[in-house]
């Protein structure tokens, strides 16, 4: 198999790109999936923590009430700033009924009320039956005299009474005089540690991974039912896509192995839960990622060796019998050859050809029939020119005849349409002069005036220093028409049509008044409506939507026509125009 043929090149590039792609999906899919199974596991192991901190969370809220209620009850504090111990029972038993009530009782080891001096002593628990006596001599064990400062939820230990080995969170508090910030007692709690350890009993920890306790400054390891305290690691934090905005994700160095530690506050206090996972359990054997791509590699192979074996067979006679016919074509044979169409994609190239040298074949008979179409043409138009002429000819001879028998106004009619006629004829010059276009109004007005008598005025006040203005051919006359057919001639009475020119700071406008019978809003609204038939006058093809439409389509949207009108008194047409000449050059004024 040659390279240089085409079936060649399509072989070895296809194999090119499948071997390509084979090794892309292979380390994309492996790195993706690599992505989404720590992914997987961070989200997990974040759900876990989060659902254990909620239920801690819950027990030490309740605990936190216990505390401020004793810090806060008015028996309490009456007993220690009273002398003596008489209300002693009183007040034990309500501190143990609270306790008792409390949702998170079975964690609440232990509570200590005394007072500044250690002279009395409140004390109740579940651990009370396995614990040393406590009395104001001992006391200062949990409570020295010397503290006078809150403090707790910040360390694990253990509790100096217990005859047994049991871990406690130690928590102090001061009593204050309930009109004074004087210091009356001392307040010590001791949480049991199975508050947490109660939470994670069932906890299955994947191989290679620990649970931690974070609380104040420690770092404690939960491992055998037990916090053991641990130097706190330095974290490299790192940006995953976690469910809660303060959940951490860090790279630690943690028993001599790099680990992920996924951390998790309980939203109490400072006190947070972290797992860590093992980077063993997220990665594939690089012996098994070396014999996939070994596969993929033979089976790419294999694929090419078929690939050029069926190429040779579905490709290379089709396209040789292609070639034959375009050669045919080059020649001239445009005639349909069925044989190269067949039922799949080189057919529909082979039915392309076929069907690409009929229209060819077409195209050249209508080039024919339209270069006699085209010499039809030009020989209208040049007919056409003669038509105008004799118009022009046969008017003047109107002109003439009617000067001789003294009818004036039929010559001067005869001699304004003359030049309106003429003015028609001129439609390849779009673009006209303000001046041109008033002589052609003015020659559309003398066949008006004739035709109302004195009832018909028109009076044009523009500056001619504006008549260099460039105006779209035949803009005034269906404007002037509209005046006088719909506004003035229903009036039935003297009309007259005022032309004004305004100049403004980017255009010029010209405004067209008439004082006839005016229109009302759904008037002049359908005036520009496209959908409704063209006004009817002498022009019957440039109505006032016309005029609007030219004006735009020509200068812009900025530019165009509006109406103003009020019934009974008057209507406006005003036409903004660019200050530019019928060239197109910019107009300025003298």
């Amino acid at each position: 198999m040659r390279l240089k043929t085409l079936k060649g090149k399509i072989t070895m590039i296809t194999i090119t790109f499948a071997l390509v792609i084979a090794i892309l999906v292979a380390t994309f899919s492996f790195l993706l999936f690599r992505s989404f199974a720590l992914e997987s596991q961070i989200s997990s192991t974040e759900f876990n923590l989060q659902f254990i901190g909620a239920k801690a969370r819950e027990n030490m809220v309740a605990i936190d009430s216990l505390i401020k209620w004793c810090t806060t009850n008015t028996l309490v504090s009456a007993y220690l700033e009273q002398e003596g111990n008489t209300n002693a029972l009183e007040t034990y038993e309500r501190v143990k009924e609270e306790v008792m009530n409390n949702l998170a009782q079975a964690y609440v080891s232990r509570i200590i009320i005394t007072d500044i001096n250690h002279t009395k002593l409140i004390h109740t628990g579940l651990w009370m039956s396995d614990s040393m006596p406590v009395n104001t001599t001992n006391v200062d064990m949990v409570l020295p005299p010397t503290f006078t400062q809150n403090g707790g939820w910040n360390h694990i230990w253990q509790d100096p009474f217990l005859r047994g080995e049991a871990q406690v969170l130690p928590i102090r508090r001061v009593l204050t005089r309930s009109s004074s910030p004087e210091v009356t007692g001392q307040l010590y709690l001791a949480v049991s540690a199975s508050l947490i350890l109660d939470l994670v009993k069932d906890y299955t920890l994947p191989e290679g991974s620990s649970l931690y306790l974070g609380i104040g400054n420690h770092f404690y390891q939960l491992k055998n039912n037990r916090f053991h305290l641990m130097q706190v690691p330095a974290m490299e934090v790192m940006d995953a896509d976690t469910d809660g905005e303060q959940t951490q994700v860090a790279r630690v160095l943690l028993d001599g192995q790099q680990q992920l530690l996924i951390t998790c506050p309980t939203g109490f206090q400072d006190i947070t839960l972290s797992q860590t996972l093992s980077s063993d359990k997220v990665r594939f054997e690089r012996t098994t990622y070396l014999s996939m791509l070994v596969i993929i590699l033979l089976a790419v192979l294999l694929f090419g060796t078929i690939l050029a074996l069926l190429l040779n067979r579905l490709f290379n006679r089709p396209i040789a019998k292609i070639q034959e016919r375009m050669k045919a074509i080059a020649h001239s044979d445009f005639s349909s050859d069925p044989s190269i169409e067949w039922e799949d994609e080189l057919g529909d190239i082979g039915r392309g050809i076929n069907e690409l040298a009929g229209r060819v074949d077409e195209l050249l008979e209508r080039r024919v029939t339209d270069e006699k179409k085209k010499q039809e043409l030009e020989y209208r138009m040049l007919q056409s020119q003669i038509n105008p002429h004799f118009l022009y000819n046969t008017l003047n001879s109107i002109k003439w005849m009617a000067t001789l028998q003294k009818a004036t106004g039929i010559a001067e009619m005869t001699t304004s349409l003359s030049r309106l006629m003429k003015n028609v004829s001129k439609a390849d010059e779009p673009i006209i002069t303000l001046e041109a276009e008033l002589d052609l109004l003015n020659d559309y007005f003398v066949i008006q005036k004739y035709r109302y008598g004195g009832t018909l005025v028109l009076q044009v006040s523009i500056d001619p220093s504006y008549y260099a203005i460039g105006i779209p051919r035949f803009t005034l006359q269906p404007l002037v028409e509209n005046a006088i057919f719909h506004g003035i001639e229903p009036k039935g009475g003297v009309g007259t049509v005022t032309i004004e020119a305004r100049l403004e700071e980017d255009a010029c406008s010209l405004i067209i008044t008439d004082d006839g019978v005016g229109m009302d809003q759904s008037m002049i609204d359908a005036a520009f409506d496209s959908s409704k038939s063209p006004n009817k006058g002498m022009f019957t093809e440039i109505g006032i939507k016309n005029v609007a439409k030219r004006i735009e389509y020509m200068f812009g949207e900025n530019y165009g026509l509006t109406l103003q009108s009020e019934k009974g008194l008057y209507t406006k047409a005003i036409i903004r125009l660019p200050l530019q000449k019928k060239d197109g050059t910019a107009w300025r004024p003298n």
